[in-house]
């Protein structure tokens, strides 16, 4: 079916961080919870950096944990669109597509994605939210509903195969894999490289 909207991942896709401290991943090195578990509570609940360290017992001072969200602060900061991202959207609105975000996040990572992004976009879907994570079906037909389309229709872009590709492809949906490093064989290199995919709708 012709696409009529095209969702977006956005750490790695739409926003770049240009400073990355790695506060979460410090505080799992200081828990006693595995990478995954920890990925799953954090992204999967609305809660920030200090209740994420209260929920595991994390023992840390308040000195450390004051530290901790000041790195935090400074990797938030340094979020930045990648150069194409604005034009990209611009025109894939004008073209008349509906355009939404589908992000695997952490509640801090929220107000940056909002503040660079939020008025290009129609809607926006994070795992912390909805309390379910890429690449499970759901989420993108959370999705599918959020920006009012059947999941055939919508395209789903983004830099992680797995959670981005495949999940999306799992749900019904279009997909396409955004390898801005040329690391792998994927479908873009550039936002730039959707547009001569993706006519203006009639």
């Amino acid at each position: 079916m012709k696409t009529r909207a095209v969702l977006f991942d956005v750490y790695g896709t739409l926003i770049e961080l240009q400073r990355q401290t790695g506060a979460y991943k410090d505080l799992i090195r200081r828990g006693s919870v595995s990478p995954a578990a920890f990925a799953r509570e954090v992204m999967c609940r609305p809660i920030d950096l200090a209740e994420a360290a209260e929920l595991f017992s994390v023992q840390m001072s308040q000195s450390e944990l004051t530290t901790l969200e000041q790195h935090l602060r400074e990797e938030i900061a340094s979020a930045r669109l990648y150069p194409e991202v604005l034009s990209v959207l611009t025109t894939l609105r004008i073209r008349g597509y509906r355009i939404g975000l589908c992000s695997n996040l952490a509640m801090p990572y929220i107000g940056p994605a909002i503040r660079l992004i939020g008025s290009a976009i129609d809607s926006a879907i994070w795992s912390c939210e909805v309390c379910v994570m890429k690449p499970s079906p759901r989420i993108y037909a959370l999705a599918a509903e959020a920006l009012e389309v059947d999941p055939t229709t919508m395209l789903m872009v983004g830099d992680s195969y797995r959670a981005d590709v495949a999940g999306a492809r799992r749900a019904g949906c279009k997909a396409l894999h955004l390898d801005r490093r040329r690391r792998s064989r994927g479908d873009l290199t550039s936002l730039s490289e959707l547009l001569p995919r993706l006519p203006p709708l009639p």
